[in-house]
């Protein structure tokens, strides 16, 4: 079996390399690649991570000057991937390669289409903590998706991914993942998972990441409605 392991990038100068190395490190003996997919950042990522890629053949490399947020870069690396799992990675090493390595080993033996993972133990500040427990809520009653985290760590059967047609371009791929395995009628299987702090950096989160979120669960939850009033129409 073999893994494509999507890292997009934005402004995470301080974080890529380890990242990149910490991932190669847990693979070392798996057919891996890594996809990393630089979002427009403004600061020396491109640098940082052009040295990684040179000369190794693991890593493929895509840049674009013009940030389009972390979904666009999700999907990019997606319409790229080419091994049997698909999973992405954030390049501040809150979930760590050596967990997604064993929700990978999970996967195989057990053959399954989708793994996502369950957080044991999160180690968020104040902030981000409250964005995740009114993010949860809100997709739990609006969407009817009770699994935890929804934006955990995921690993995915590539050509089921693939599959899927993502389309969310500025936001909200992580739910229109989680509702395209449950239209398609594929289990849900939860994996547990240590999460960590941050590395280094900055986190993205703020009032415009909640009021963008929200405005994604909307919209998603009127596709929800719509496409449910469309299989009912004979």
């Amino acid at each position: 079996m073999s893994i494509s392991i999507i890292i997009p990038v934005y402004n995470e100068e301080e974080c890529i390399k380890l990242c990149v190395e910490e991932t190669q490190r847990a693979f070392q003996e798996v057919d891996y690649e890594i996809l990393i997919v630089n979002d427009g950042s403004t600061d020396q990522s491109h640098g940082v991570i052009s040295a990684l890629a040179a000369g190794n053949g693991h890593i493929q490399y895509i840049s674009y000057p013009e940030n389009k947020g972390y979904s666009h870069a999700i999907r990019r690396g997606v319409q790229l991937a080419s091994k049997e799992y698909t999973s992405y990675l954030d390049a501040d090493l809150q979930y760590l390669p050596t967990e997604l390595r064993k929700m990978y080993e999970f996967a195989v033996k057990n053959r399954y289409v989708f793994v996502l993972g369950k957080p044991t133990r999160k180690y968020y500040k104040f902030l981000r903590h409250f964005m995740s427990l009114v993010y949860n809520f809100l997709v739990a009653q609006l969407l009817n998706l009770r699994v935890g985290d929804a934006n955990s760590l995921k690993l995915i059967a590539t050509q089921t991914l693939k599959a899927l047609e993502l389309k969310r371009e500025f936001g909200g791929v992580e739910l229109e993942i989680l509702l395209g395995m449950i239209d398609h009628s594929i289990p849900i299987i939860l994996f547990p998972i240590h999460v960590q702090e941050r590395l280094a950096g900055k986190s993205k989160a703020g009032l415009k990441i909640i009021l963008s979120t929200l405005g994604h669960i909307v919209d998603l939850r009127r596709s929800q409605r719509e496409s449910r009033r469309g299989q009912r129409q004979p």
